[in-house]
């Protein structure tokens, strides 16, 4: 008789259904907000370098070199 006064009644399926549904959400609002951050932060060293004069995205060229 001790024993059952530990065990609880497992959530039924709504209230199972609400916890993950809110979980899920928490998370896709965290995913946004990271990818918000990024996007952000590319617009603005595009920005910068815009105002330098030379395109973010245009990798630097290796130095020619003659090895024999």
């Amino acid at each position: 008789m001790v024993l059952l006064g530990g065990c609880q009644a497992e959530p039924d399926f709504d209230t199972k259904f609400e916890q993950q549904s809110r979980d899920l959400a928490a998370k896709a609002r965290s995913i946004d907000a990271d990818a918000k951050k990024q996007l952000d932060a590319v617009r603005e060293a595009e920005r910068a370098s815009a105002e330098l004069g030379k395109p973010a995205t245009a990798p630097t060229p290796a130095p020619v070199t003659d090895a024999k």
